[in-house]
């Protein structure tokens, strides 16, 4: 691929990956679909396909994306999708083993502040850590 190639799929995941965390913040993880976030990006759902090889994959690059807006601290909390994709990401850690581990190594990781996007980090933490796992 050339670097031009490069260059363009990278600004076309990081456009996606931006209109997905606005789509999801909005909607909900549930309701949100990648033909929103598409539409959003401005581009087809087959650019979504091209970069990701499923909603799954796509919504793990969400949650690193997430979880590095999360420890770099209350600076880049202020994004208007950090409370509710807080709260969306929460709700399915209560549900799925491998995202609460996941979910509480970035709260554990995430600076402490003072203000309520910390505060919410900080609830959030205590609620996964006396969570009993799912039953199955």
């Amino acid at each position: 691929m050339s670097i031009m190639g490069a260059r363009r799929k990278a600004e076309t995941r990081s456009l996606l990956i931006e209109a997905g965390l606005q789509v999801f913040a909005e909607r909900g993880i549930e309701l949100g679909s990648l033909d929103e976030v598409a539409q959003t990006a401005g581009f087809t759902k087959g650019a979504i396909y091209r970069q990701f090889p499923s909603k799954s994959a796509f919504l793990l690059a969400l949650f690193e994306q997430y979880a590095a807006v999360a420890r770099a601290g209350p600076a880049a909390r202020q994004a208007s999708w950090f409370a509710p994709l807080t709260l969306q990401f929460a709700a399915h850690a209560m549900r799925d083993p491998l995202l609460r581990r996941r979910f509480a190594v970035v709260l554990a990781e995430s600076p402490d502040a003072a203000t309520p996007a910390g505060q919410l980090l900080k609830a959030v933490a205590g609620v996964l850590a006396s969570a009993q796992p799912a039953t199955q």
